[in-house]
């Protein structure tokens, strides 16, 4: 993800808002009941890309016309991407600062926020955390997730992402106690359902896929 990335939130309901609704005393007039929220995560887009290009008339139609509620001062946590998405469905990064595919089905491995290793590129070479670089552990657990600093010095620091700005190098984000849960395992447990739309997943099950062109699996390439 870019430092600043374009977040829309569709307002054609919100769960989060009902939950607040619930706690007023006085509910306004004029607001809706909300049920449904859409974010909308334009991956390694930044904002000045997304505004304004002809190549997203839709998009652009609908924040122009006032049809979202546009997150224009909403930032990237961390790169790269998963430790974001982890971000936004948790409120943490439950130890993860890498990109590594998941521990598919495993049943044995210990999460992150548990074994208290940060899983992690280390492109630096010069990681000041005890660190793991395999795949990554299903995120259910206790613990404590992984310092979040506001210049990355040591962990996706190859390429163009030398000395990369987390959070716009601004604010760094001390590592803190969490619960393994996601708005997906809170919204379960409530009996609320949930839904993810992502592009680029095989047609079929996407269970131990981690990466694809759509159309295939890496088994089938590999065959």
């Amino acid at each position: 993800m870019n430092l600043k990335n374009a977040a829309l939130v569709l307002g054609t309901g919100a769960l989060c808002a009902s939950f607040a609704l619930a706690q007023e005393d006085h509910v306004p007039s004029g607001i809706p009941r909300l049920d449904h929220v859409f974010v909308i995560m334009m991956e390694n887009h930044g904002y000045q890309q997304v505004i304004d290009n002809p190549n997203e008339p839709y998009l652009d139609s609908i924040i122009s016309n006032k049809k979202v509620n546009f997150a224009t001062n909403y930032f990237a946590v961390g790169h790269p991407s998963l430790t974001n998405y982890l971000e936004i469905v948790g409120g943490s990064n439950f130890g993860v600062r890498s990109d590594n595919a998941p521990a598919w089905g495993s049943t044995s491995c210990s999460p992150n926020i548990e074994s208290g290793l940060v899983n992690a590129d280390n492109g630096g070479g010069n990681a000041p955390v005890p660190i793991e670089t395999g795949t990554v552990c299903p995120i259910g657990g206790t613990g404590k997730d992984a310092d979040t600093p506001a210049i990355d010095t040591w962990n996706e620091v190859g390429g163009p992402f030398v000395s990369l700005a987390d959070i716009d190098g601004v604010k760094s984000v001390p590592a803190a106690p969490t619960v393994g849960k996601t708005i997906g395992d809170q919204l379960v447990a409530a009996g609320g359902t949930w839904k993810s739309y992502q592009e680029s997943l095989p047609l079929g099950p996407a269970y131990g896929v981690n990466y694809s062109n759509g159309t295939v699996s890496p088994e089938l390439c590999r065959d």
